[in-house]
Order: C-alpha cells, then structure tokens, then sequence
C-alpha cells in the first residue's frame, strides 16, 4: 500500500437499479503472496442493521441483525450477526446472488489522505492525539507460509497517559485474516475483529464468534481472543499540518 485511505471520506457506491448503495470504509486489507507476488485487496464497509428498503412503513426487520459486507474483487462476503446465532452468519454473495443483482456491480470511491506524518515516538502519538489529527494504523504480519498482511484501519479509540509516556490502541471492527485456510473458501478466509496494541511488535485481536451464553443460547459476540500475534504496527497522522 503506497497511499493511505482518507477515511470517513471514502466509499464504496453501487449501481444496481433496484439499490443503489454507498458504504463508507472503515478498514482495508491486503494480502500478499510472496512467493508469486500475487495481491488481494479486502474493504470492510461500515455495518447497518436489516431493513425493508423503500417500505412505506415498519422500516426495521421485527427480528433484527447486524449486516457488514466486505468487498474481495468481484464477490462480497456478508456477516449477519443475528441474535440468537444463525448458521448464516458469514455467506457469500458473487454474481448470481441476489444481494449481486440488487446492488449492482460496486464503484470504489477512494479518496487520499494528504500531510500523512509517521508517528515513531510515544510524545508524537500522544501530541497528535491529544491535537484532534486523524491517526491511520498499519499493522503487518507475516505468515510461516509465505503469506503478508497488511491491515489498514482508522484509530477510533487511543488512550494515553502523559505522565508515563504510554499509548494504547483499541479500534476497530477490522478485517483480522486467517491464511492457513484456502482463500478459494472466503466465507472462512477473514473474520470481523477489534485490535489492541502499546508498542510496535505485537498485537491482540478479539474476533466475532459463535458464543454460547449460560442458558445455552448462543450468540454473535466478540470473545475470540487471540494474543500476542507478532507484527508490526505503524501509527500516522493525517493532516499533519494542522
């Protein structure tokens, strides 16, 4: 990735005649090949919940979920975070799907971030958080097989401690991947997670699974946690001129 998204001012716009959608993008994943060089691009878009679109009335589905696509090339990957869970939590959609047809073939309106700075020490994260700039994180990681991710991600949430000279990011949802699983079965390539992180070498990730409650019932919730994942994590700011 050579530029950074501006986000919260990009989109993703589709054309079909029956919906015409935009979803801003809230996280971006490139995943590399290193042994053929091959890239694969992942956009997260923003979730909303499930609706009867263009109802005169009763817009809300009664019995309501969480809908968040993620655009791969030419298919969509859908989670549906019904309560309780449904086995169609993360399907599918390529071109002879429904959700296809409705929307239409997908326009990625992707606007560039200006004035990006690198923030390498503690005091810069601290003072460009503290100033209000947009911050964007990078965090790679490399794979024993040969497979580099590169996850791109808005910091909405950064605390900091002046005094001791300490950061901590916890943002998300992002894309979190899986590249021991075959990337022909997408519904399992990727999960939707949060991400944690005070130093530039590791990160936690917590990731929406199936999650039983104590009567039995279970639900989408975010309890994966994976720890310790080695990587390295960049902050920027955006707008650094401010």
């Amino acid at each position: 990735m050579d530029s950074f998204i501006d986000y919260g001012r990009s989109f993703i716009q589709t054309r079909g005649p029956e919906n015409a959608v935009r979803f801003v993008i809230e996280s971006r994943l490139e995943i590399i090949d290193s042994e053929t060089g091959e890239k694969t691009i992942f956009y997260q878009a923003a979730s909303c919940k499930s609706e009867h679109t263009f109802a005169k009335k009763h817009l809300f589905h009664k019995q309501n979920y969480n809908f968040l696509p993620v655009f791969a090339g030419e298919n969509i990957i859908i989670f549906r975070s019904h309560v309780p869970w449904n086995e169609n939590y993360v399907t599918v959609a390529d071109e002879k799907s429904d959700t296809r047809n409705i929307w239409g073939k997908p326009e990625f309106l992707l606007r560039i971030a200006n004035n990006v700075k690198r923030l390498e020490k503690t005091e810069e994260i601290i003072e460009a958080t503290h100033k209000g700039l947009p911050i964007t994180g990078r965090t790679e990681i490399v794979y024993d097989n040969g497979i580099n991710a590169i996850i791109e991600y808005p910091v909405k949430t950064m605390n900091t401690n002046v005094d001791k000279k300490m950061y901590q990011v916890d943002t998300g949802p992002l894309l979190f991947p899986h590249p021991g699983r075959k990337m022909s079965r997408l519904k399992d390539f990727v999960s939707i997670a949060y991400i944690a992180f005070n130093t530039d070498y590791f990160a936690d990730f917590i990731i929406e699974k199936r999650t039983a409650l104590a009567d039995g019932i279970c639900v989408p919730h975010f309890s994966g946690i994976i720890e310790n994942v080695p990587c390295k994590n960049f902050l920027y700011a955006m707008n650094s001129e401010r």
